[in-house]
C-alpha cells in the first residue's frame, strides 16, 4: 500500500480508498449471494456438510441407498411408537453406525426433524424442492412431524406448569 500523505488531501484520499474497498466488498458479496441462489435454483449442492443418507456427484445430491434404508427405518420405527433409545439399540446390534460410532440420541432427533429427508430445503425464507431427493415418504414424514410437535407441546406445557407452581 502506498503512503497516504498526512495532509488535508490525504484525508480525502484515505476516505476515497476506504469507500472503494467497502464498495468492492459489498459488490462481491452481492455477486456471491446471487451465484449461490442460482446454484440452488438449478438444484445443485452449494457445499457444506452432507447429511446422512446422501452423497454428492457432479454438484448434485444423490441418495446413498444403504444409508437411506437406515433413515427410512428410523422414521418408520419412530412413527410406529418405538423409542429412540430402542432404535439406537437395534441399529447398534446390527452394526449400523454413523461415522464409525453408534448413533447418538441427538443425531436421531436431528434426522427426524430434518425436512431435507422429505425433499425440502429452505434458505433465507425461500423453499427449494429440487436439491434433496426425498428419502422418506410424505405419509411417514408427516406422521413423525405431527408426533414430534405433540410431544414438544406436551413437554412445554409440563415445564410451564412446574414453573408456575
Amino acid at each position: 500500500m502506498e503512503n497516504i500523505p498526512d495532509t488535508l488531501e490525504g484525508i480525502i484520499l484515505e476516505s476515497l480508498l476506504e469507500g472503494m474497498a467497502e464498495y468492492y466488498s459489498a459488490k462481491l458479496s452481492q455477486k456471491v449471494k446471487r451465484g449461490m441462489n442460482e446454484t440452488r435454483l438449478k438444484g445443485n449442492f452449494t457445499g457444506g456438510h452432507l447429511i446422512y443418507g446422501y452423497t454428492k456427484e457432479d454438484h448434485k445430491l444423490l441418495i446413498n441407498e444403504e444409508q437411506a434404508e437406515v433413515v427410512r427405518y428410523i422414521y418408520k420405527q419412530y412413527s410406529l411408537g418405538t423409542y429412540v433409545k430402542d432404535i439406537i439399540s437395534t441399529l447398534t446390534e446390527n452394526h449400523i453406525y454413523n461415522h464409525g460410532k453408534p448413533f447418538a440420541r441427538n443425531t436421531i432427533y436431528n434426522i427426524l426433524k430434518n425436512e431435507k429427508y422429505f425433499g425440502v430445503y429452505r434458505h433465507n425464507e425461500e423453499t427449494f424442492e429440487n436439491m434433496y431427493p426425498a428419502i422418506v415418504p410424505a405419509e411417514v414424514y408427516y406422521k413423525v412431524r405431527d408426533k414430534m410437535t405433540k410431544i414438544r407441546a406436551f413437554l412445554l406445557q409440563n415445564i410451564q406448569q412446574r414453573y408456575n407452581e
